[in-house]
């Protein structure tokens, strides 16, 4: 077996680290070989090479190096990510299980809250984009204009931004 080299694996490291402290989430595999130039497929080698040593912790799309553990070990609150949310035409949705995101608390107020996953282009004015992480906090109530977690008469769903029709009743566009 080949050995890794040092300057790879540090330069993933750093990449992730630098992308965590910009974005607040860790980048994907894609994002990593864009930001350092070394293949898809060997950053995953390389990445599981250094979770099998104990660098960092690897576990699918999460990357946990000593650097996050150290940002998000104070006042980070673990939200789940349960599933994807389309942004257009409403559907039934996969939860996921045993996915979570760390985020700051002081970015969040009182309640409950959990992460869904932006799927659809039709909330980008509101600069949510296809793929971004979109925080929810759970309520039975919304105000006018605000972005809401939409429910059809199928329960399906669909991210909209809460206003009224015509005839005062509500509708989501």
């Amino acid at each position: 077996m080949r050995t890794k080299n040092p300057k790879k694996a540090k330069a993933i490291l750093e990449y992730v680290d630098t992308f965590f402290e910009e974005n607040l989430r860790t980048p994907s595999i894609r994002e990593i070989e864009a930001g350092t130039g070394i293949s898809r497929p060997m950053v995953q080698r390389y990445l599981v090479d250094m979770d099998e040593k104990g660098v960092i912790k690897y576990k699918g799309s999460n990357i946990i190096t000593e650097f996050i553990e150290q940002l998000t070990s104070q006042n980070t609150v673990r939200l789940p990510i349960s599933g994807a949310i389309p942004c257009g035409e409403p559907q039934t949705e996969k939860e996921l299980n045993d996915c979570f995101i760390e985020f700051p608390t002081s970015l969040l107020g009182k309640g409950e809250y959990f992460v869904l996953l932006a799927d659809g282009e039709s909330m980008t004015d509101a600069g949510i984009d296809d793929g971004d992480f979109v925080i929810v906090r759970k309520t039975n109530t919304a105000d006018y204009g605000k972005i809401i977690v939409a429910l059809d008469s199928d329960n399906r769903n669909t991210l909209k931004r809460l206003e009224f029709d015509n005839e005062k009743t509500l509708s989501a566009s």
